[in-house]
């Protein structure tokens, strides 16, 4: 099966790659910045401590469904340099078209010949369960924004890039483990056991936001966040043979080939306090 070009992705990667083209360019402007956007620096970052907090929105969902929640533990040696340790566990589950191309692999008969053969299970169906990143970040921008004349908002803007391990789960869509002895008598319209598999990998992460300070300490913070990792799927399944294993059971159907990365585009909102 042909896997659809991620649009989201390719415009974010474009829109960082442009912004690190530029880096030089902005880190020069950087005094100007200082002397003519904000006057007098009201926060400072060098030496700090930070937690944060966050929930991961994904928006690039076709199959799956994916709600992230990190938190981060960051230190910053410089102004512009601090690096952050993040941990994290996912809430996810089938879009609704997953699960239609579940019901419509469920109504066709496993014993009905196909001209491409017995079907491959889809891509892209590995979900996060888990995260440990270490993101180093660089903030070459800060400003103000003059909402209210007499409250200026302070805020950084920043760009990180890291990676680390992820434990991540799937649940197929095709493979359905039944049980039965006869599948051609005894299969029904619903699946006793979809086959769950899970594993640990690695992953490479980018993300580009915003912090606007609300006090001294406190600030909230926007950011567009993405994770890839390797993924795999089981092609040339024989529906009528995985019916007939137990549900749970070591899966002995399907050749387990390699399919690139999968990656999820997310919006994360969360809070940074500094210590």
């Amino acid at each position: 099966m042909e896997r659809c070009v991620n649009r989201s992705l390719l415009s974010f990667l474009a829109i960082l790659l442009v912004t690190l083209v530029a880096a030089p360019e902005l880190a020069r402007a950087d005094d100007v910045v200082e002397r003519v956007v904000v006057r007098n620096r009201k926060h400072t970052s060098l030496g700090t401590f930070e937690v944060n907090p966050m929930v991961g929105f994904s928006v690039t969902s076709r199959m799956t469904n994916q709600t992230n929640f990190q938190l981060g533990l960051a230190y910053n040696f410089a102004e512009q340099w601090g690096i952050e340790a993040r941990g994290g566990f996912a809430l996810t589950g089938l879009t609704s078209v997953g699960e239609q191309a579940r019901q419509g692999v469920m109504d066709a008969n496993p014993f009905q010949p196909t001209a491409g053969g017995p079907p491959d299970e889809f891509q892209d169906l590995w979900r996060l369960q888990w995260q440990a990143l270490v993101m180093p970040r660089w903030t070459p921008i800060y400003g103000k924004l003059n909402l209210v004349t007499e409250v200026p908002i302070h805020f950084q803007a920043y760009l990180t890039l890291g990676g680390g391990a992820v434990g991540l789960q799937s649940e197929s869509v095709v493979y359905c483990q039944n049980g039965v002895s006869d599948p051609d008598v005894s299969r029904s319209s619903t699946c006793q056991g979809y086959l769950e598999e899970s594993r640990t990998t690695w992953a490479a992460a980018v993300g580009a936001g915003f912090r606007f300070f609300i006090f001294d300490d406190l600030a909230l913070r926007l950011e567009v966040f993405d994770i890839a990792y390797p993924d795999e799927y089981r092609k040339g399944i024989d529906r009528r043979l995985a019916e007939r294993e137990a549900p749970g059971s070591e899966p002995q159907q399907g050749t387990l080939t390699s399919a690139g990365l999968t990656n999820v585009l997310f919006f994360n909102l969360g809070a940074s306090y500094a210590f």
